[in-house]
């Protein structure tokens, strides 16, 4: 029975030998299956169209598309109606609740409190002015050689202004625990 089924199947192999012979070393043509040569020759189809397409008729090129996707994605950006140089105090208690939020939320006071890291903004010296423009513009573009993080590309212009609300209504002359004193200038 073993001779049979080993007899069958050095008949089959002769019939898929190949005349090359190197070495006494012999190859089988074992061609690949019909569903690997469909993708093959999709392939070649597809590289034809895609061939003439873009580079025959000069289909739109990565770059096109690329700016295409960009002035569609700026159509759809919301336009900031926002105006840095008329920046108004905020008081309602809406405004309050949010920025407290806010000033929690984004850790102000780990440098603004007891670390004393950054200023204290609890007292009457302001460093960069002591107005609400000036304050918003602090937390917005921040200060680089002071360690000021820049909250720009993190709060929306409402929320900033929010947040300097809050520091200037709530925060200054409230009790503190930044021991690090009176910097900059007295407002």
């Amino acid at each position: 029975m073993a001779n049979d089924e080993q007899y069958n199947q050095e008949t089959q192999d002769s019939k898929l030998m190949i005349d090359h012979d190197y070495d006494g070393i012999k190859e089988l043509d074992n061609p690949p299956p019909p569903w690997l040569m469909y993708i093959f020759y999709a392939s070649i189809v597809w590289s034809v169209f895609y061939v003439f397409y873009y580079h025959v008729y000069d289909g739109p090129s990565q770059i096109d598309e690329y700016n295409t996707e960009m002035a569609e994605a700026e159509a759809d950006r919301p336009v900031n109606n926002f105006d840095e140089e008329n920046i108004v105090l905020l008081t309602d208690d809406a405004a309050m609740a949010e920025g407290v939020k806010l000033y929690a939320s984004k850790a102000c006071d780990a440098c603004h409190g007891a670390s004393n890291i950054g200023a204290d903004l609890t007292d009457n010296f302001w460093i960069n002015g002591g107005d609400v423009a000036s304050v918003f513009k602090i937390i917005k573009y921040g200060k680089a050689e002071k360690g000021m993080t820049p909250f720009q590309s993190q709060l929306t212009d409402e929320q900033i202004n929010q947040i300097a609300s809050y520091i200037l209504i709530k925060l200054k002359g409230a009790p503190t625990t930044n021991t690090k004193g009176p910097e900059g200038e007295e407002i």
